[in-house]
């Protein structure tokens, strides 16, 4: 996972508490491990002066929070971020392009930019989206059209085939199984260790999640209870 470790933070914070203010030591835990206290204070120090951050003490304890530059720019780094919670409509929009091989770089950065976007691929230059997008978020020349529902076939068996919902799921749940099976750690160093690699492992999964519409998604979509599970983890002290 190629993040950077600001992006990280901020990821942190939008996850544990969006708006609200959130624990510094808490929030530590989503740096990776071998990222030193004393980096972490930098970076938080950083991130105010870049008024991305908010600083808060409650009840003598140093709390954080997104300001609404912080989440502006999560915006920017991760527009899918953006779906969360969304209702579906009933259309599919699809994207097609055609650009030749000797513009390589610009095809394959308007492929990243769908899949950042939430988009999944149905064929090589065919992605597909649940949710209705203005058509310069794209920023290159693309066919942008709407489909509705029954022209594609089953919108649940689609969704589970582009997104691949079965891996994304099994990862949300191997978050979950790793943070109720190895409780117990009553050394503090190897507990926080433990604590950063399983929020690195949720990370993992999260930045590839699309945020589709509930309406897609398995009922027993574990992504909230790994959410959950995640943030109580946090919380407990062995």
């Amino acid at each position: 996972m190629n993040l950077r470790i600001s992006d990280r933070l901020l990821l942190g914070l939008y996850i544990s508490a969006e708006m609200r203010a959130f624990p510094s030591a808490k929030l530590f835990y989503w740096t990776p491990v071998g990222y030193s206290r004393k980096k972490y204070r930098e970076l938080v120090n950083r991130l105010q002066r870049l008024n991305l951050i908010q600083r808060t003490v409650l009840e003598g304890a140093v709390n954080f929070r997104l300001t609404g530059g912080g989440q502006k720019r999560l915006l920017h780094n991760f527009p899918a971020l953006a779906l969360t919670g969304k209702s579906w409509d009933g259309f599919w929009r699809v994207v097609m392009f055609d650009v030749p091989e000797a513009q390589r770089q610009e095809r394959d950065r308007l492929r990243r930019r769908l899949i950042k976007l939430g988009f999944g691929r149905l064929q090589d230059s065919t992605y597909l989206s649940a949710y209705d997008w203005d058509e310069a978020v794209f920023e290159s020349p693309a066919l942008f059209l709407e489909a509705k529902q029954k022209h594609l076939g089953d919108p649940k068996k689609l969704a589970d085939k582009i997104w691949h919902l079965d891996q994304l799921a099994d990862g949300y749940q191997q978050v979950i199984d790793r943070l109720t099976t190895r409780f117990g750690i009553k050394d503090a160093k190897k507990r926080d260790e433990f604590l950063r690699r399983t929020h690195q492992e949720f990370l993992e999964v999260f930045i590839t999640d699309p945020f589709l519409p509930p309406e897609l998604l398995p009922a027993d979509w574990p992504a909230a209870k790994c959410r959950k599970f995640l943030l109580q983890a946090g919380a407990v002290k062995e």
